[in-house]
């Protein structure tokens, strides 16, 4: 999201910064925590299967997000989540406890994100086209600053979808011991979850903007306006029906659409493909780092393999 907001160059970065921060606290106040239910109690009842399984999950999926940093790949957070905790579950024998109808809505949310997001990218930039065609380049130039609000648009998509899924897990993490405690996400977690963010986005948010933001194509500021409220559009329609989707993907998704539509040609399609087969391997490798992570904590705490 950072990537987009900066790579038109409109918009200075440490504005950029404090819009999506302050948008991210306000979304789920706004829209309201389904995607946190989604993440937090509708993939399996960590009442029900105890702690390990939640820090596990957690741990796994975290180290999936790290290798993914660490490669500037922009990558889902829920489907790293939600692949680790899995493989979790399978550790300590409790995969009959995961709920495949969550599972499922994690997987058509990733899938929709990208086809949807690529669609809407490539309406939104033709519509942007034909209403921006008779307007004079100052006039166009100064239109342009409409970035800020649909940069406020897509962090309010974000704290309403993405930031969400922590605030589901930590959410989670205080039912556990409390078998007929409701599920609810309390202001504290939101703001925990939301300064989480804020110092990721302050360390790592950059190299992927890196990414995202410069290898695709050359992007000017009505791209950049159109992509972000292709992607603001999607994120804010999912979280609305509680569908976890990665905001980085949707936006991703979006601004191929730009591309494609302006010159598909001046599009650098080998990156676009490393980026969907990234995408793709999501899933494996956090079911992978969730075995291991599950398994070294039940070692250390437990004693045993």
């Amino acid at each position: 999201m950072l990537a987009s907001a900066c790579a038109s160059r409109t918009v200075p970065p440490r504005a950029a910064f404090f819009i999506i921060t302050f948008g991210a606290l306000v979304g789920p106040l706004i829209a309201g925590t389904a995607v946190a239910q989604t993440l937090g109690h509708g993939i399996v009842d960590y009442r029900v299967v105890g702690s390990l399984p939640l820090v596990g999950g957690m741990a796994g999926g975290i180290l999936a997000l790290l290798a993914a940093y660490a490669a500037r790949i922009p990558v889902s957070a829920s489907v790293a989540l939600v692949s680790a905790t899995i493989g979790s579950l399978f550790v300590t024998h409790q995969l009959h406890q995961l709920m495949w109808s969550g599972v499922a809505k994690v997987g058509v949310s990733l899938i929709a994100s990208i086809v949807v997001g690529f669609i809407a990218g490539a309406f939104v930039y033709t519509l942007a086209v034909l209403a921006f065609r008779n307007v004079s380049w100052r006039t166009g130039m100064r239109l342009m600053h409409l970035q800020f609000a649909s940069i406020a648009l897509q962090s309010i998509g974000y704290g309403a979808n993405d930031a969400e899924k922590i605030m589901g897990l930590i959410a989670a993490a205080t039912m556990i011991g409390a078998p007929g405690a409701s599920f609810a996400v309390p202001l504290w977690i939101i703001a925990v979850s939301v300064a989480a963010f804020a110092v990721g986005m302050a360390i790592g948010g950059v190299r992927i903007a890196k990414t995202v933001g410069g290898k695709l194509f050359r992007i000017r500021p009505l791209h950049a306006l159109s992509f972000q409220v292709a992607s603001a559009a999607t994120v804010l329609t999912a979280s609305a029906v509680g569908a976890p989707l990665s905001t980085t993907e949707t936006t991703a998704s979006a601004i191929l659409g730009v591309g494609a539509a302006d010159n598909p040609r001046a599009l650098r399609w080998q990156v676009a493909r490393e980026l969907v087969l990234a995408w793709l391997l999501t899933a494996p490798v956090g079911l992978i780092t969730g075995v291991i992570a599950t398994r070294v904590l039940r070692t250390i705490f437990h004693g045993g393999p």
